[in-house]
C-alpha cells in the first residue's frame, strides 16, 4: 500500500508540474483533481517546490529539480514579506534543497536571505518571532503575540543559515523562538493553543485557537505544527526540547480516533460527524518519525497513521484527499492540500530511507 501511495503522489506531482505554468497549487477538488492556484504570495507556496525537491530525491530525475528551482526562484521577492510564515515558504521551498544537495548554492542563498530577514523581526521581550503585519491583517493573529504556525520551518531555516554562514546569532534566535512558543502555546496537559498574547515583559496574557472550533479547543493542525516544530528543535538542541516534543506527541496519540486519522479539531462537538484533516495527520506522522529518529521508538505508530492515509484517503489521481483547510470559513474542507501531499511524501520517503527525517 505504501509503494502504491508513493507512486500515486509522484504521478500527481508530475501531472501538476505539466500545468503549473509558474503558479503554486494550494488545494484541489478531491474528485476532479482540479487545483485552485495562488501566486508566490500564499503562505503555502513553498510546499510546491518542496514536493518537487522530494520527487527528485525519490526518482533521481533532474526535471523535478529544474521545476523546483524555477518555482523557488519565484519566491525571491518574498524574503522580506511581513509574515512569520516565511519559515514555511523558504525552508520547504529552498532550504531543504540545499540539505538534500549541499551544492545547490542558489537555493542556499535564498534560504539564508529569508532567514536573515526573519531574524531582523525578533522580539526581544518575548524572545520570539511574532506574527507580522500581514498575518495580523489576513488571519487575525495577535501582534505582538505567538502563533504556533510560525514554529516549524522557521527553526530549521534559521539553524541552516547559521551553519552555512557561521552566524551563531541565527541559531540563538532559532532556539529562543522555539522556547518562546513552548512557554506560550503548550498547555500543561500537552495540548496546544494555536496562538497566545503576552505583556511588555513577554509574560503570558492569554491563549486562543483562532482557527479551531472554539477559542479553547485544540485545532488538529496546531497540535501537529507544534509536534513538528518541537521535533525539529529537539534535533537542533537535544534534551531541552525532546521532553516537550514527546508531551505534545503523546497528547496527540492519546486523543486519536481508533482509525488513526484525526478530526480537524479534537473538540468539535460534531465528532464523529466532523471533517477529518488528513493534512494534520500527515504533518503529525512526519513529526513522529523525527522523534523516532532520536531513538524514541515508541513513536513508530507513525507508520499506522501513514498506512491509514495510504489505505483510505488517497484520491484516484494520486493526491491525499480529505484535508480540511478552513472549516470555520467552509473553505476546502475535504480536499487535497499541497502541504498534506508534501508531508505524506516526506514520511513515505523517510520510511523508505530515501531521506533522513532528522535533516528536514
Amino acid at each position: 500500500m505504501r509503494s502504491q501511495a508513493l507512486a500515486g503522489l509522484l504521478r500527481r506531482i508530475e501531472q501538476t508540474g505539466r500545468i503549473a505554468s509558474g503558479r503554486f497549487p494550494v488545494f484541489a477538488d478531491p474528485g476532479s483533481g482540479e487545483w485552485t492556484w495562488s501566486d508566490d504570495r500564499a503562505w503555502s507556496s513553498g510546499f510546491w517546490p518542496g514536493v518537487l525537491w522530494l520527487a527528485e530525491a525519490a526518482t533521481g530525475e533532474a526535471r523535478f529539480a529544474a521545476l523546483a528551482a524555477e518555482s523557488a526562484q519565484r519566491l525571491q521577492a518574498r524574503t522580506g514579506t511581513p509574515t512569520v510564515l516565511r519559515g514555511f515558504m523558504f525552508w520547504y521551498g529552498a532550504g531543504i534543497a540545499a540539505v538534500l544537495d549541499p551544492n545547490r548554492q542558489a537555493q542556499a542563498d535564498l534560504a539564508i536571505a529569508a532567514a536573515r530577514s526573519l531574524a531582523a523581526d525578533f522580539d526581544p521581550a518575548a524572545r520570539l518571532l511574532s506574527p507580522g503585519t500581514q498575518d495580523a491583517s489576513l488571519y487575525g493573529w495577535p501582534r505582538p503575540g505567538a502563533c504556533i504556525d510560525g514554529l516549524p520551518g522557521t527553526v530549521p531555516l534559521l539553524a541552516f543559515a547559521a551553519t552555512r554562514t557561521g552566524d551563531g546569532r541565527l541559531r540563538d534566535i532559532a532556539l529562543a523562538h522555539a522556547r518562546g512558543h513552548l512557554a506560550l502555546c503548550l498547555r500543561p496537559d500537552g495540548s496546544v493553543a494555536q496562538s497566545a498574547t503576552y505583556d511588555h515583559q513577554g509574560r503570558l496574557r492569554g491563549r486562543a485557537s483562532i482557527e479551531g472550533s472554539s477559542q479553547d479547543s485544540t485545532w488538529a493542525r496546531a497540535q501537529a505544527w507544534a509536534m513538528l516544530g518541537l521535533a525539529q528543535a529537539a534535533h537542533l538542541a537535544g534534551a531541552e526540547f525532546t521532553h516537550p516534543a514527546k508531551r505534545a506527541a503523546d497528547w496527540y496519540l492519546d486523543h486519536l480516533p481508533p482509525d488513526g486519522v484525526c478530526f480537524w479539531d479534537f473538540d468539535d462537538p460534531a465528532i464523529p460527524h466532523a471533517p477529518r484533516d488528513t493534512s494534520a495527520a500527515a504533518i503529525a506522522a512526519a513529526a513522529l518519525l523525527k522523534l523516532a529518529a532520536l531513538g524514541e521508538d515508541q513513536y513508530r505508530p507513525a507508520e499506522r497513521i501513514i498506512d491509514a492515509l495510504a489505505a483510505r484517503h488517497l484520491a484516484a489521481h494520486g493526491g491525499l484527499r480529505d484535508g480540511c483547510y478552513e472549516q470555520r470559513n467552509g473553505l476546502a474542507t475535504s480536499h487535497e492540500l499541497i502541504w498534506g501531499d508534501y508531508f505524506l511524501l516526506e514520511a513515505l520517503l523517510a520510511l523508505d530511507q530515501v531521506i533522513r527525517p532528522a535533516t528536514l
